[in-house]
């Protein structure tokens, strides 16, 4: 939490989405186990964890960092797929495959939102501005749409449209001078400590890390009435 004192300055609250304001329920593996059964996948959902996150381990290798276009994200999160459910035998066809698994990470169904989800609305009606900063793709403006959360943030920045990356400090340069703010006036709230917390910090931003739990404990008390 952040001194009240500091916390009157802010301007603008910056939130990472997947893992801060929403995770991934049950897991990949679960959801990948269901959409790929109809194309003859047979695999546990334990299974197709531990493949998902050896195919992530080596996507970050290969230095998945780099300025990617929306068709490049696509396509790099195919090779994700592939290198997750090859392990398992051929799919009758892949590429309708990835785009059901693609697809269902773009509904809420998928997810479940953070407790304490609603500081979103206080923090608004407090009259605080809000915005999302985040390495995702163009599913996640249709997944905060699905939540009912769109709304309340004035803008989403979103890595695969803007070929620039967490964590890249430029990238939060950037949120900050769309949103007309200085650097020290804007607050990152993130669950990964290199990207939100530390890249946010060297741009200049306070930067909370957010470790699971009610999101409200990151706030002061009384946020709701803006003293």
């Amino acid at each position: 939490m952040l001194p009240l004192e500091i916390w009157q300055k802010i301007k603008v609250v910056l939130f990472d989405a997947e893992g801060t304001l929403f995770r991934i329920w049950p897991s990949v593996g679960h959801i990948y186990a269901e959409v790929c059964r109809p194309f003859g996948l047979s695999a546990s959902p334990a299974d197709l964890d531990q493949s998902f996150q050896e195919a992530w381990q080596a996507h970050l290798k290969r230095g998945h960092r780099r300025r990617l276009t929306p068709k490049e994200c696509f396509q790099e999160w195919y090779q994700i797929f592939l290198d997750t459910v090859s392990p398992y035998g051929k799919l009758t066809d892949p590429k309708a495959a990835y785009r059901a698994c693609y697809e269902a990470f773009a509904r809420k169904e998928a997810f479940r939102p953070s407790p304490g989800i609603e500081v979103l609305s206080l923090l608004r009606k407090q009259g605080r501005r809000l915005a999302i900063v985040s390495n995702w793709d163009e599913r996640l403006r249709r997944l905060l749409k699905d939540f009912g959360l769109l709304d309340l943030f004035e803008e989403v920045f979103i890595a695969c449209e803007l070929g620039i990356a967490k964590p890249d400090p430029a990238f939060f340069e950037l949120a900050c001078r769309s949103l007309k703010v200085l650097p020290d006036q804007a607050l990152m709230i993130g669950d990964n400590l290199e990207e939100d917390v530390l890249a946010a910090r060297r741009a200049g931003l306070w930067a909370l890390f957010y470790p699971g739990g009610d999101l409200k404990r990151l706030f002061p008390k009384d946020y709701s009435n803006g003293t």
